[in-house]
């Protein structure tokens, strides 16, 4: 059984995780299938988990985040280093929002507050170059999105898999050992309601919550998280 870490590096509310879970969780929820062919131990690293090294698992997960790859936070460094050694290692790493912004910073990309604000809610970005892994993805797929930075320059030698007219580098891979994704697939319609609605003015200005919402009211059938999941497991056993 091939053992999946996962390095949880944000914290939804807690009245939002006691109903809908952590991101590890909501992550764990969404890979996991009928076969049962990964285990997963998450590491908490904001309440400093980090694992003994890179080896310590087959492959890498890195979550989402209210956080800014560029901040200063002690934890961001020893992430990124780790997520150095585990790409030196070509173990397969998956980062989703934050995870897809870190690692393309770790590994020599860039990453900004985008001058386009915010994105929220269901997104949907044109699929191409794909890999053999993501057969199974269609040319376009809409996911659930929260974010206002963007990486604006992915590592060298990764090849851009999903874009929009609003997120030009929404998806990366680095052969078939870095797999990225802005979106969160592992977000339901229901969480990004009750996220979008607890943030609305706090954190984030109602004129970009409130069409979002209502896009997420009117159109809640059409996001295809399944659909990632299966290229997420693939990716892992490629």
């Amino acid at each position: 059984m091939m053992k999946i870490g996962i390095l949880l590096v944000g914290r939804a509310s807690e009245d939002l995780v006691g109903k809908y879970g952590t991101y590890a969780e909501m992550l764990i929820a969404l890979i996991n299938s009928e076969e049962q062919v990964f285990e997963f131990k998450t590491f908490n690293i904001l309440d400093d988990e980090f694992p003994k090294d890179h080896l310590e698992c087959d492959g890498w997960i890195v979550t989402g985040s209210p956080h800014g790859v560029y901040e200063e936070h002690s934890w961001i460094p020893t992430v990124s280093q780790l997520i150095n050694d585990i790409y030196k290692a070509s173990l397969p790493i998956f980062g989703v929002c934050f995870g897809h912004q870190l690692i393309a910073q770790a590994l020599g990309g860039h990453v900004e507050k985008s001058k386009k604000g915010w994105g929220l809610g269901l997104h949907t970005y044109q699929v191409n170059n794909k890999p053999d892994y993501m057969s199974n993805l269609s040319e376009e797929v809409t996911l659930n999105i929260c974010h206002q930075d963007q990486v604006l320059r992915p590592p060298q030698g990764a090849t851009v898999y999903a874009k929009s007219k609003f997120c030009e580098n929404a998806g990366f891979y680095i052969k078939d050992k870095v797999l990225t994704m802005q979106a969160h697939p592992e977000f339901l319609v229901d969480f990004i309601k009750a996220l979008l609605t607890a943030r609305r003015d706090v954190t984030i200005p109602k004129e970009f919550v409130d069409p979002a919402l209502v896009g997420l009211n009117n159109n809640s059938d059409s996001v295809e998280s399944n659909q990632f999941a299966e290229t997420i497991r693939r990716f892992f056993l490629n």
